[in-house]
């Protein structure tokens, strides 16, 4: 039997490569030795080898250079080829197809770079014409981690603090730092850690402890300062006078001896002082301290006010906030006998309103600003007019106070003595003690209860006059 092979004319074919060509015109003769089933498979064989051969050669002509910085630079010596996809170590940078002609190209690989760790990546190119791989050495950038403007390499550690103001404590700012290290492109420890500078040489050195307060310039307050983190007591209370009444504050006005006064825990704070007396005593402890003023006060109450751990429900907004000592029970004002224990004195404790310890935004604690005794401030009214706030002499909530007076309320305007701030007491006629002169006032006494806390403002004082239930604290602006 005859074997015949026939090809079929089509249009449009593509021409033959001289490889085809001659190996269809020893097909007679091929297939005339071997048989059509034989030939077939020798054929097929050659083609695949072929075109095998053929594909290798194509792709060894485009080959992998380097890698420099973020940059692959690829070498082409061979034909067009339009790259697919271009992985480094299974990670994908490459997007779009493009033809590259002969000569060395640039591409951008940033993208896959930004997790490799070893010195040597494997590099993996998809083109039209086959798959190019190869290992490379790559000297990766260390991972660095950055704060704001601060750049730490890995590995690096810094000390960081929690403020970058001037800050005071025990222990300065060591109370508020923390060493954190760069680990492979994050930073360990507390974000609230991210300030390399605390300063605590512009802190008070004289008058004990206090406490810093932040700038709050909706209240013209552009400098952060110290108040004192206790209601002010005698430094020295040798030969000093009691309250034989029973009220137990030490009298400014029957002393002896050391008049300086600091901010401490031990005793009870000194009572029988005027504003006069106290802005004078403030005075003495040197440069830069003086009688706190209401917008000092308003700018404590309004950080008091935006910390949750100073309402009972520690949601802000929602309940009240701790008042201090303000019930009459005892019926006398308290010293400090234990730090820790925040209603110390009072017989109280967990959510009662009146926890002594109020906490500021640096997380320190000033105690007594809503009770104990009511605080002296530097402001005064000097006519009866304005002292009255348009009201007759009265206790009056905040929300009936004209918003004229916003500077002296909480930042929400719609707090009452429900939710523990105090009330106000304007006062249309002259002032206890005599004159038209009126010193203000702020906090609560022991026995004022809703009408004392932070917000709490009376204005019924003369400067001259001296109560057994008055006291005060100063500042510092350095």
């Amino acid at each position: 039997m005859t074997n015949r092979l026939v090809f079929c004319d089509c249009k449009n074919r593509k021409s033959m490569s001289a490889v085809v060509a001659t190996a269809l015109l020893l097909v007679v003769a091929v297939v005339a030795v071997i048989g059509f089933q034989d030939w077939f498979l020798m054929y097929s064989s050659n083609v695949f080898s072929e075109v095998e051969t053929s594909s290798y050669n194509d792709v060894s002509s485009f080959g992998i250079e380097t890698v420099v910085g973020n940059v692959l630079y690829l070498k082409n010596v061979g034909s067009d080829f339009t790259i697919k996809d271009i992985k480094i170590d299974g990670v994908s940078c490459y997007d779009n197809d493009t033809v590259y002609e002969k000569g060395i190209f640039e591409i951008d690989v940033s993208l896959c770079l930004e997790n490799v760790s070893r010195y040597d990546p494997e590099i993996l190119i998809v083109t039209d014409k086959g798959l190019i791989e190869k290992k490379i050495y790559y000297k990766p950038k260390p991972k660095t981690c950055s704060v704001g403007s601060i750049v730490l390499e890995s590995q690096t550690s810094q000390t960081f603090y929690k403020y970058n103001k001037p800050y005071n404590s025990l222990e300065g700012c060591l109370a508020i730092s923390q060493e954190r290290t760069c680990v492979n492109g994050v930073l360990d420890g507390s974000s609230e850690y991210s300030y390399l500078s605390c300063n605590d040489s512009l802190a008070p050195t004289n008058g004990g402890e206090w406490v810093l307060v932040f700038a709050n310039e909706d209240l013209g307050i552009n400098n952060d300062f110290y108040v004192m983190k206790y209601e002010a007591k005698f430094a020295d209370i040798t030969l000093k006078t009691q309250d034989m009444g029973g009220y137990r504050g030490w009298q400014y006005s029957a002393v002896a001896g050391n008049m300086s006064v600091a901010s401490s825990f031990e005793y009870e704070p000194i009572t029988y002082v005027s504003q006069t007396e106290a802005i004078s005593a403030c005075s003495a402890l040197g440069p830069g301290y003086k009688l706190i003023s209401r917008s000092e006060w308003v700018a404590i109450g309004r950080e008091i006010e935006e910390m949750p751990e100073n309402w009972d429900s520690e949601m802000v907004g929602n309940g009240l906030i701790y008042r201090g000592h303000s019930d009459n029970v005892p019926g006398f004002v308290l010293a400090v006998t234990n730090t820790n224990d925040f209603f110390d004195g009072t017989g109280n404790s967990g959510t009662s309103d009146q926890r002594r310890v109020l906490v500021l935004k640096n997380g320190e604690h000033v105690w007594d600003i809503g009770g104990n005794v009511w605080e002296w401030n530097s402001d005064t009214y000097n006519n009866n007019v304005d002292s009255s706030l348009g009201k007759v002499f009265s206790w009056y909530e905040w929300t009936q106070i004209s918003s004229d007076y916003d500077h002296l309320k909480p930042s929400n305007k719609s707090l009452t003595s429900a939710n523990g701030i105090g009330k106000i007491l304007p006062d249309d006629d002259s002032a206890q003690g005599g004159g038209n002169i009126h010193a203000f006032l702020s906090g609560g006494g022991s026995d004022n209860v809703v009408s004392a806390g932070a917000f709490g403002l009376r204005l019924d004082m003369a400067p001259s006059l001296v109560a057994c239930y008055i006291g005060f604290r100063c500042t510092y602006d350095p």
